[in-house]
């Protein structure tokens, strides 16, 4: 294996200074590592209302980094076609909610025991929207009885004049 030294500019308050950061270069005869999802910043969508998206148009979805997310939040993977957007978070899920915002387009799915009950969003990105989705775990109380509990909180959002919607899970 062998390691390429990168050098990043990045940018401190008391001027411009650069930050190395080892990488690994891929051998020879060995494919590039897949990039890095595409952020919403940088392919926003369109202004167009299209309609919800076929199970055949989720399989070639296009992965997208979310805006921010929480170390429990990075297991989350989220996919896109054309301005709807499709969240999947491998966490046990108990129940998921919308706790505001628009409901236009929204579905909610838990996956089965087998594949450990992921739970899994999907809504619109359109200018103006703004909405919070709470995703909840399975816990207990005093007494032995199921109840849940907070898990993850999905909040997306695209404010008038932006030029792209904020998502984060948290």
């Amino acid at each position: 294996m062998r390691v390429k030294l990168v050098v990043l500019p990045c940018l401190v308050a008391a001027g411009v200074a650069a930050l190395a950061m080892p990488m690994r270069e891929a051998p020879a005869g060995e494919p590039p590592a897949a990039a890095a999802p595409k952020t919403l910043d940088a392919d926003p969508p369109g202004p167009d209302k299209s309609p919800v998206p076929t199970a055949k148009e989720w399989l070639a979805a296009t992965p997208v980094a979310l805006s921010r997310t929480s170390q429990a939040g990075a297991t989350c993977a989220a996919t896109r076609v054309r301005e709807w957007l499709r969240v999947r978070c491998p966490v046990q899920t108990f129940a998921l909610s919308l706790l505001g915002g628009s409901n236009e387009g929204l579905a909610f799915w838990i996956g089965g025991e087998a594949e450990g009950q992921p739970g899994e969003v999907q809504f619109p990105l359109r200018r103006g929207d703004k909405r919070v989705i709470q995703l909840w775990t399975q816990g207990k109380d005093r007494d032995g009885g199921t109840v849940p509990v907070p898990s993850l909180v999905l909040q997306e959002q695209w404010m008038e004049g932006e030029p792209s919607p904020i998502v984060t899970i948290l």
